[in-house]
């Protein structure tokens, strides 16, 4: 009974960090922007002599280019750890010999970050770059695709999330079913 408790254990963990990682990543990529924003409305004196001469509209876009950047590396880097954490999870949830779902689950979540990492990503992060510097008025035939990609990797990343949650929930529930033979 404890050996079979055990790989259940661990994957419950894994589940709780992969979901931890990912909230992590919602806060990095929002605070990133707030940050450039807020460095751009009430700048720190060494800041504002740097970049005295710039105008208001060079400081913007240099920031909130820098908070791109960033963005993009924490993302991708994000994915290529979520890849061993999913191979992970999926081994995990074999070899427990778990219900179906929970297979289907932990294939799901391994799918979508695959997916994500392998096009929607580097797409976005290329399109991302094309449109860092060019004016916005008329929107640039990059945009569109750009904020479909986004769109996407939120939903699908927010999918996974769920799909996380509910692993963690059917694991708990046959764990305690399983106590009680």
């Amino acid at each position: 009974m404890i050996v079979a408790t055990v790989p259940r254990s661990i994957l419950v963990f894994v589940l709780g960090i992969w979901c931890c990682g990912s909230v992590f990543m919602w806060l990095i990529a929002t605070q990133n922007f707030a940050v450039a924003g807020a460095l751009q409305d009430s700048p720190a004196e060494g800041f504002a002599a740097v970049t005295s001469g710039l105008d208001t509209d060079s400081i913007r876009l240099a920031t909130r280019h820098q908070a791109g950047e960033v963005n993009r590396l924490f993302f991708y880097g994000w994915g290529l750890v979520q890849i061993p954490i999913a191979l992970l999870a999926f081994g995990l949830a074999w070899s427990v010999r778990s219900s179906r779902i929970l297979l289907v689950i932990m294939g799901l979540m391994l799918l979508i970050v695959l997916s994500l990492q392998l096009y929607v990503v580097p797409e976005t992060i290329r399109l991302g770059r094309v449109l860092d510097f060019v004016p916005r008025d008329p929107a640039p035939p990059e945009e569109a695709p750009f904020w479909r990609l986004h769109n996407t990797y939120t939903g699908l990343d927010m999918l996974k999330f769920a799909l996380g949650l509910c692993g963690v929930s059917l694991l708990v529930r046959e764990s305690r079913g399983s106590s009680h033979h």
